[in-house]
């Protein structure tokens, strides 16, 4: 009788921790519901209040409509650019573009970071000159890359290779040499090999640093892509907002530049969110 009533106290105390935890969780969730809403209620007033501010002096005579035309004249303009017929087909090349100059620097710039930090003889070896080749500004580079593959797609794929690597080479190797050297030599000790240290170990350590890594070079792969087509193009959005600028139609530049933007966010958000699911354990 005794040990029937012990069980059963014991059962009740193991249930009320239970639905204390759950109720933990429940209010956790909330909590980062209420953040994650009031972070957005934020950032939405924040930009009603800028459009405000831009309809308010544009209506006042405030600012000439060739610096910043009024937001209904940047709507219309909208309308304008986006049922144009060589709207699209520069869009396409653009993204193309984009796209593949942040895989190829994505890949090359993990590539390489993941060799440097491996193994000492290619540290030593191309190292100083992978950091030397980031001393001249990268836009100088636009031109000789027109030079070197012409006008079409090529010369912007280059441009943009060469503006996102450093940043994912650089956080790659940061990230995989953060590692604490007593985890290291942990693993020697219980024989792990090279990949079993770098699967178990270096990699997950180095996650965080190296996605911070993917979203700069995303937004470095855009401004690579965008100043190869000012240099010289014969297609894309940039090659258009030069146009446009050329002819004045200032507000057809704004419908560029908020689209091109726009699109720049909602890729790097979708990066933050496959972040948040990769790096589960970091809390974030």
């Amino acid at each position: 009788m005794t040990i029937a009533y012990d069980q059963s106290i014991a059962g009740d105390a193991e249930t009320g921790r239970a639905s204390t935890i759950e109720r933990h969780i429940a209010q956790e969730k909330a909590r980062a519901r209420r953040k994650r809403m009031t972070n957005r209620l934020l950032a939405a007033g924040f930009g009603m209040f800028v459009l405000f501010l831009w309809w308010l002096f544009s209506a006042l005579g405030l600012i000439h409509r060739l610096i910043i035309p009024p937001p209904g004249e940047v709507l219309s303009a909208f309308f304008r650019v986006a049922s144009a017929s060589y709207f699209w087909p520069n869009v396409m090349v653009t993204l193309s573009e984009i796209a593949a100059g942040f895989a190829l620097g994505l890949a090359s710039g993990v590539v390489f970071g993941v060799s440097v930090a491996m193994f000492e003889s290619v540290r030593a070896t191309i190292y100083p000159y992978l950091v030397a080749l980031q001393a001249p500004p990268k836009i100088v580079l636009a031109p000789i890359f027109v030079t070197w593959f012409g006008f079409d797609e090529a010369s912007k794929i280059a441009m943009a290779v060469v503006m996102s690597f450093f940043p994912m080479f650089l956080n790659t190797l940061t990230g995989l040499a953060s590692v604490e050297p007593n985890a290291v030599k942990l693993m020697r000790s219980l024989t792990a090999s090279r990949w079993q240290t770098f699967r178990y170990l270096l990699l997950p350590n180095a996650l965080p640093t190296m996605m911070a890594g993917v979203k700069l070079c995303w937004t470095l792969a855009v401004l690579g892509v965008v100043v190869g087509e000012f240099v010289g193009a014969s297609a894309g959005i940039g090659y258009l907002i030069h146009a446009f600028n050329f002819q004045l139609d200032i507000s057809g530049v704004f419908v560029l530049i908020l689209l091109l933007s726009i699109f720049t966010l909602v890729v790097y958000q979708l990066i933050e969110n496959l972040e948040k699911k990769i790096i589960f354990w970091s809390g974030m």
